[in-house]
């Protein structure tokens, strides 16, 4: 594997999550400029762990190739219990994430007042 190839794997990597990572991201801006309080720190803390999930997993795909490209072999065969470990550890942080964003969201909506009421 060549420079050129690992680089345009690694783009297309980052460019296969780019919508979320974008959308982490616009979600981070609104939360940041929310009163604060309990609802916008779970929020907040989600959307961060979301994002650090992420890139993660974007991290854990790029490391057996980058290892493969300095010809390390050995070490790409043995890391693969240590990869699926890695990656429940991610849909971990991920699933937290969302229990905290959703959590923020029914928080927001339960405290709510109705119109007219």
């Amino acid at each position: 594997m060549d420079n050129a190839t690992l680089l345009v794997t690694v783009l297309s990597m980052v460019g296969v999550r780019l919508p979320v990572l974008i959308a982490l991201c616009v979600g981070l801006v609104w939360v940041v400029g929310a009163p604060r309080d309990a609802t916008r720190t779970g929020a907040l803390v989600g959307l961060l762990l979301l994002l650090l999930a992420s890139l993660g997993g974007m991290a854990a795909g790029i490391l057996p190739m980058w290892m493969v490209r300095s010809g390390d072999f050995s070490a790409v065969s043995s890391l693969s219990a240590i990869l699926g470990v890695l990656h429940f550890a991610l849909a971990m942080v991920e699933a937290i994430g969302v229990v905290l964003v959703v959590w923020a969201l029914v928080r927001l909506l339960r405290t709510r007042t109705l119109p007219g009421a």
